[in-house]
């Protein structure tokens, strides 16, 4: 029985939940998939360490994150005002609108929300979509081994690129 702990290949079926029901991640008829190689940083830190030990044996299994351990709580500084002129002229904007610009140093995770549009600037909100909500989960271990070498490498790499640059 291989359990889910360092450079194990982990394959889950999931679904993720908010508090009010509403499926963020598969639905209540078909779960979605999730594959990673545990211990180097490719899935919320809350989420691996609840994972941490589990086999195929011993799920399915159901908890919930805390928001503070998910995606945080709210930040207004995370609220910030860009000048309309950062993005293209042919688009119209709207308040609560997604957007994905292109002109970031890094491309972003998640898509930002527009929260007004002024005629010179834009006010985009910055913070992750999931910021202040508990995700619950329900969690079927699928697979869990050694991960061979071509899988572990690029994971590796990505993560000692983290620790010299002191990302996450």
């Amino acid at each position: 029985m291989s359990v889910i702990s360092q450079d194990k290949f982990v394959c889950l079926e999931y679904r993720l939940k908010l508090e009010n029901g509403d499926y963020i991640r598969g639905s209540a008829e078909k779960p979605d998939r999730l594959v990673f190689i545990a211990g180097c940083g490719e899935v919320l830190p809350s989420l691996e360490r609840r994972l941490w030990g589990l086999s195929a044996e011993q799920s399915p299994v159901e908890f919930m994150v805390p928001s503070q351990e998910a995606f945080g709580t709210y930040n207004p500084d995370n609220v910030q005002e860009w000048s309309r002129k950062r993005f293209p002229p042919d688009i119209e904007l709207q308040a609560g609108q997604k957007v994905l610009p292109s002109i970031l140093p890094f491309p972003p995770e998640y898509p930002l929300t527009i929260k007004e549009v002024g005629e010179e600037s834009v006010i985009l909100d910055l913070n992750h979509p999931l910021v202040d909500h508990d995700l619950y989960y329900e969690v079927k271990v699928v697979e869990v081994r050694d991960a061979t070498r071509e899988e572990l490498t690029p994971v590796k790499q990505c993560q000692s690129c983290r620790e010299e640059t002191g990302g996450h």
